[in-house]
């Protein structure tokens, strides 16, 4: 099992910044408005740290700790450009996830596919569409997608 330890710096802040990165990449494929990014930012901390009590990973377990403990992941600087931004927060995970391979690849399937269930949660957390709560759906389209495109990324099925 990996830890920090067995990364550089720099692999480091990429596998931890990736599950932030899975959930900004829900969050701004259908942008939902003030509330509905602030329950979608929850939801994906909360996936993080409810993790860390339930993993026998340690890589997850180390990287979901970090985070609980206040250790903001430092992202990447994003472009101004929803679909570029998309596209860099795809390949920021997905790097992410073939250092995971390289390093532990025994706990690289596991690490994926959490990374997908925070996409996952994200898209649950708020419903789009709507009016004060009002109609809508609980997941959109362009979530459904994200979350799809991910996990396709990820060479993981859809249902991840």
């Amino acid at each position: 099992m990996s830890k920090q330890t067995d990364y550089t710096p720099e692999e480091w802040k990429t596998i931890t910044a990736a599950p932030i990165m899975a959930g900004l990449l829900v969050t701004i494929s259908d942008l939902s408005g003030p509330i509905g990014t602030a329950k979608e930012a929850l939801a994906v901390v909360k996936g993080v740290t409810d993790t860390a009590a339930g993993t026998s990973n340690e890589l997850i377990r180390s990287v979901a700790d970090g985070i609980q403990k206040g250790g903001k992941p430092d992202l990447p600087d994003l472009p101004g450009d929803r679909a570029l931004a998309r596209t860099a927060l795809l390949d920021g995970c997905k790097r992410a996830l073939a250092l995971v391979v390289q390093k532990s690849p025994a706990e690289a399937d596991e690490y994926g596919k959490w990374l997908a269930s925070l996409a996952k949660k994200t898209a649950e957390a708020s419903k789009e569409g709507g009016f004060l709560g009002i109609g809508g759906t609980q997941v959109s389209d362009e979530e459904n997608a994200a979350v799809k495109e991910l996990s396709s990324a990820l060479g993981l099925s859809a249902k991840a």
